[in-house]
């Protein structure tokens, strides 16, 4: 949402504030309660309360050479930069996917904490192990006589060997090989990058949730009828 206001006599400026508490991440309009000029002349900071959860936080923003008008005042734009606290959120996965693979859930968590703290170089790298453990844990739940083999193959080998859902395939594959990318050193898919990594990886985990849903229901149903 921006702001434009009046600081000062021939001081306006206009900032657009975060739409997101840093700290309870539900969507707000924040409420402003003060700011301050940096001793470094090029920053400015606020300090807003979400109305959500009530908290404090403060937005940081670098003044810029832009100017916008409105009306028939000129205002200074402010660039925003970032607010903190920034407090992680933890992914929940459901039972079915926590029991397959706890290592999993643990793994794509600290991966997440990373990406969280903008360690992004290493993100990729944590989702990409993390992919690795939920495949082969899904594997051997289905083929438990292969037990040692799938932990001992490559993950490329082991999803084309062991999974017989498209989907499955498909959506594994494709975080394998955007994976891959964030372990080395030269890049083949230029146009993916770690948000498309965690996007096939979520496709992947939904399927795999539905098919020991699924799975889950048979049992009930042969056990009973």
């Amino acid at each position: 949402m921006k702001q434009y206001k009046s600081i000062n006599i021939g001081n306006c400026i206009c900032y657009e504030t975060t739409d997101q508490c840093p700290i309870c991440k539900k969507a707000i309009a924040p409420i402003e309660k003060a700011h301050f000029k940096s001793s470094r002349k090029d920053k400015r900071y606020y300090l807003f309360e979400c109305p959500a959860c009530g908290e404090g936080f403060i937005s940081s923003y670098d003044e810029s050479l832009n100017s916008v008008i409105r009306g028939n005042q000129e205002y200074q734009v402010l660039d925003y930069k970032e607010s903190f606290p920034n407090i992680p959120v933890k992914r929940t996965f459901d039972d079915n996917i926590n029991k397959l693979s706890k290592n999993f859930c643990d793994i794509y968590n600290q991966a997440n904490l990373a990406e969280q703290y903008k360690l992004n170089e290493i993100a990729g790298m944590g989702y990409r192990k993390a992919l690795e453990f939920l495949i082969k844990d899904y594997c051997i739940h289905y083929h438990s006589k292969d037990a040692k083999k799938i932990k001992q193959e490559n993950l490329s080998q082991v999803i084309n060997e062991y999974i017989t859902s498209d989907k499955i395939k498909n959506s594994s594959k494709a975080s394998a090989w955007i994976g891959n990318d964030e372990a080395h050193y030269l890049r083949k898919y230029e146009d993916k990058d770690v948000k498309d990594l965690k996007k096939f990886i979520e496709t992947t985990v939904a399927y795999i949730h539905y098919e020991l849903t699924a799975d889950e229901a048979s049992e009930f149903i042969n056990r009973n009828d």
